[in-house]
């Protein structure tokens, strides 16, 4: 084993002296450092009348490591002085319902969030009153980030909005805020330490992560995009035109605000509930429960800025790696003649439109481009595949028509007109591989988020497990992510450094001090305990 004292002590010794140390020189001491973390203090809520404040749902340091702030099941917030590891002050009713997320802006402002869908300032040099309390979510708030960049606030609900709050200009009605950003099945979102990347994670099995982030502009430049339509085209492998329209959010051209889907998982992911990003910003850790609820699965994902080909990618991990006309999935219906040589697949067009839409279309149309190709489709949505392949062949824009074609070309008549569908030129997008570790976790406390994260180094994560935690690494010896990734073998598993099961209720939350290599794991029951090495 590696002597700690003398190792630390060389370390800071060839520091001091200017001189550089070799590739991995540290990490057998990060090794036998955290290997050796062991409860040794802890703070318990509970009262003669039960849990006082209730399940700690978040645990932050400030940035200087000064303080501890627990936010509390039971509309509290308790703060803590890290190094006698004591109650300095609660605040009861901070908010009207439980709360969620802490989140500091500098070593004395910090802003908190709850399920009663506000969020609020505070300064921990007067905790008599909030510093301003905003509105403007409609459901549970359950997470709070900062951008340093453009010095705005950023936060997150389960109604689906991501909105962003100027906190140094106000108006007589309150601080600056826009909803940003809009899609079904949030959970979480995550600002970048550098502030260049936007990672969202969703209910739908999949995260977002957006590029050359400017927070200024994201409403504007994905205004009318969704997420969750387009994942719906990939997996179908079905042109939906609504979200085909947005092809060019996801293109290398996208000078700002650029868009990532991320589906490659180890399991059938389904709800991703809890999110962190690496303190380098290289990776996204994020944890899911599978579709069955039998198992949560921990991974991480690299997230960094790609140089790719436009063109198709057919690494992703749909399990469907053709990229002919076929793919496309257009098909006649039971009625057709050719219904018995195809196959018909589910109705999932969201744009279908009358002969009235189309003539108010025509009439602002160029009426001089008159070799386009018209193409209809019968009401299901649905065209022939010879149809479809003829005029994918064709390679010709489509354009609408206020009458439909004098062959007939496959129309039906609806009511007063007819119904019409564009057939793409080129294959369905896909999404690069992105996964680098992964690992599986028992599904204890089904329903509950819990919340891991990085140590200060990047090189451990604490990862609730039950009712305690296990310490992962990237190597067994506990390399930094880089050098990891040069010694990988053909196994993507994230190594368990140690476990620890000292909770009396399933542990939620999980933090490491910013300074030093201290942990600290909160639990349902409202028990806190802290956890340093032991030699």
């Amino acid at each position: 084993m590696v002597d700690v004292g003398m190792g630390i002590f060389s370390l800071y010794n060839r520091r001091e002296r200017g001189l550089k140390h070799n590739i991995g020189y540290e990490d057998q001491i990060h090794k036998s450092i955290y290997s050796h973390l062991e409860p040794y203090s802890c703070w318990n809520s509970n009262s003669a009348t039960g849990s006082e404040f209730g399940g700690v749902y978040n645990l932050e340091y400030s940035p200087d490591g000064t303080l501890l702030i627990a936010a509390c099941e039971k509309r509290s917030i308790v703060l803590f002085d890290p190094i006698t590891n004591r109650q300095t002050k609660a605040v009861k009713n901070a908010h009207q319902d439980s709360v969620n997320c802490v989140k500091f802006l500098s070593d004395c402002l910090f802003a908190t969030c709850s399920d009663d869908s506000t969020v609020a300032l505070w300064d921990k040099r007067n905790l008599r009153s909030k510093v301003r309390s905003l509105h403007g979510h409609m459901n549970w708030v359950k997470n709070i980030e900062y951008s340093t960049k453009e010095n705005l606030l950023v936060t997150s609900g389960f109604d689906g909005s991501i909105f962003t709050w100027d906190i140094n200009s106000s108006t007589e009605q309150g601080f600056v805020y826009q909803k940003v950003f809009h899609t079904p099945g949030l959970m979480r979102c995550r600002v970048s330490p550098n502030s260049n990347q936007l990672v969202i994670c969703t209910t739908g099995g999949y995260l977002i992560i957006i590029h050359d982030l400017e927070l200024s502009t994201l409403a504007e430049d994905l205004n009318g995009f969704k997420p969750n339509v387009y994942r719906l085209m990939q997996l179908g492998r079905q042109f939906i035109p609504t979200a085909a329209k947005f092809d060019h959010v996801f293109s290398k051209n996208m000078k700002r605000n650029r868009v990532e889907l991320v589906s490659d998982f180890p399991n059938d992911a389904e709800v991703i509930s809890s999110l962190q990003i690496h303190p380098h910003g290289w990776c996204a850790l994020s944890r899911n429960i599978s579709y069955d609820e039998s198992a949560e699965f921990t991974c991480l994902h690299d997230i960094q800025h790609r140089d790719y080909d436009e063109s198709i990618d057919n690494t992703e991990m749909d399990n469907d790696t053709s990229n002919d006309a076929s793919d496309l999935h257009l098909s006649t219906p039971p009625t057709s003649p050719n219904a018995s040589s195809t196959v018909t697949h589910p109705d999932i067009w969201a744009a279908e439109m009358t002969v009235r839409d189309r003539l108010l279309r025509v009439r602002h149309s160029d009426s001089n481009t008159f070799n386009n190709t018209h193409v209809y489709g019968i009401s299901s949505g649905v065209l022939s595949m010879q149809n479809a392949n003829a005029t994918t062949a064709a390679a010709q824009p489509v354009r609408l028509s206020a009458s439909p074609p004098s062959n007939g070309g496959g129309g039906a008549g609806i009511g007063s007109g007819y119904r019409y569908m564009y057939v793409p030129k080129k294959p369905i997008p896909q999404n690069v591989r992105r996964m680098l570790y992964s690992i599986e976790q028992p599904n204890k406390g089904p329903g509950l988020i819990k919340e891991e994260c990085f140590s200060s180094c990047g090189r451990l994560i604490c990862s609730p497990y039950g009712l305690g935690f296990r310490l992962l690494a990237f190597s067994p010896d506990c390399h930094e992510l880089p050098h990891a990734l040069m010694q990988q073998n053909d196994s993507n598993k994230l190594t368990e450094l140690k476990y620890t099961n000292c909770h009396p209720d399933i542990v939620v939350s999980t933090r490491f001090s910013p300074i030093s290599p201290l942990l600290v794991s909160g639990c349902l029951q409202g028990k806190i305990i802290w956890h340093q090495p032991r030699f």
